[in-house]
């Protein structure tokens, strides 16, 4: 049971659930699970995958391992102990926290963060290669399993590989997720959402796209590995019903004492009428804001998330931005009237909304900028923008 491996004040040993090598050079793989304590899945189907590998002796290019993000919530299978895991990863927050090192001080959740940031740095030093970094989740409601990204050419590529529906957006409604920081350190990453947390069914679809991650990072070959191609196949059938691409639109917030309760029987990708009752709190009914499909309806007793709204995103949309990425139309994106680069935050733009009225937040979703904060007549947008090993960036 993953509860017995998971002892109080573990070391980064214990916080390892194995690794994988063949001692050829390439890429690091890191399977990133138990984020969330009640959400054991990921770490579950690591330990198969790894078992597999090892007992087949499957070449491998570079290096795999399985990671345990926070060690006493999923010790005691609750989603966070004081405070969600997967909102105090903000790159200030950070880097007060490293300096202060609280250690026992601090909350549970801050000394899980100070684990998991050490073995992870350890991880990223030790990487001779490029470093793929896989985030595991289940979700309270019914649904297929989807994938999530920061909006980078190298995380779009990882992603496309998973045989899952591709959710754009949520960096613009959610702060501190430990991939923005990973990402920030010029890493791929991706998350996976692999179904319902008590569903026997999200452990092997977990699995599945483990394999496919393995595959996509160029680390394994299919004539290795007949679980890639039977991956593929499981993955594509939990698909069919769900679109290719969703961009998010909206995010429903929720906090203590709010009496928010979905209305039971939503699952994912169900789609949703602009006006339809959703939920019900302290205010009265919870309406959709517009039609969509619906993600992450919220039926668990801790979070922050009543559900969210996205829309669907044709294939085409991506190649043109994919295009002006690779033009570089960002660097000459500031020349146009109301636009300019912020003094000293690099990948950021100032945007005038008086004089650029007509330039909506959709031609700089096509450039990456996805992060947006308001003052007054000035909007703020930002992007991640990786640095490659290759030296390239996009």
């Amino acid at each position: 049971m993953i509860r017995d491996n998971c002892p109080e004040g573990a070391t980064t040993k214990q916080r390892l659930v194995g690794t994988y090598d063949k001692q050829r050079s390439g890429p690091t793989l890191v399977c990133l699970g138990g984020v969330h304590g009640n959400e054991p899945a990921g770490v579950l189907a690591t330990e198969r995958v790894l078992s597999v590998l090892k007992e087949r002796r499957i070449p491998i290019k570079g290096r795999v391992l399985g990671v345990i993000g926070n060690i006493e919530a999923l010790r005691r299978g609750v989603r966070h102990v004081e405070v969600d895991f997967n909102r105090i990863w903000m790159l200030e927050r950070v880097e007060r926290l490293k300096a202060e090192q609280n250690g026992a001080n601090g909350s549970v959740e801050e000394r899980e963060q100070l684990g998991l940031m050490s073995t992870l740095h350890e991880i990223f030093r030790e990487a001779p290669e490029e470093v793929f970094v896989l985030d595991m989740h289940t979700m309270s409601a019914d649904g297929d399993p989807f994938a999530l990204f920061g909006d980078t050419l190298p995380n779009r590529k990882f992603a496309s590989g998973l045989c899952a529906p591709l959710i754009l957006g949520l960096e613009e409604h959610i702060d501190g997720v430990v991939l923005d920081y990973v990402n920030s350190l010029g890493h791929v990453t991706v998350g996976v959402e692999g179904g319902q947390h008590d569903d026997p069914r999200s452990i092997d679809q977990i699995e599945a796209i483990i394999w496919l991650a393995l595959f996509s990072a160029g680390m394994i070959r299919e004539e290795d590995a007949p679980e890639v191609a039977r991956a593929r196949q499981k993955l594509s059938i939990a698909a069919r019903n769900a679109p290719p691409i969703v961009e998010i639109r909206h995010r429903h917030p929720i906090q203590s004492g709010d009496g928010f309760q979905m209305k039971p029987g939503y699952r994912n990708f169900q789609a949703v009428q602009q006006g339809e009752i959703l939920a019900n709190d302290n205010d009265g009914p919870v309406r959709s804001p517009e039609d969509g499909f619906i993600l992450l309806p919220f039926y668990q007793g801790l979070g922050n998330d009543g559900f969210f709204i996205g829309r669907e995103v044709k294939g085409a949309w991506l190649k043109v931005s994919a295009l002006l990425r690779r033009l570089r139309f960002d660097a000459v994106v500031h020349w146009l009237p109301g636009i300019r680069r912020h003094p000293t935050q690099t990948d950021t733009l100032v945007v005038n909304r008086t004089k650029a009225r007509w330039l909506t937040m959709e031609v700089f979703h096509l450039l990456g900028f996805r992060k947006r904060r308001i003052d007054g007549n000035t909007l703020l947008v930002s992007r991640r923008k990786p640095q490659l090993s290759n030296g390239r960036r996009f």
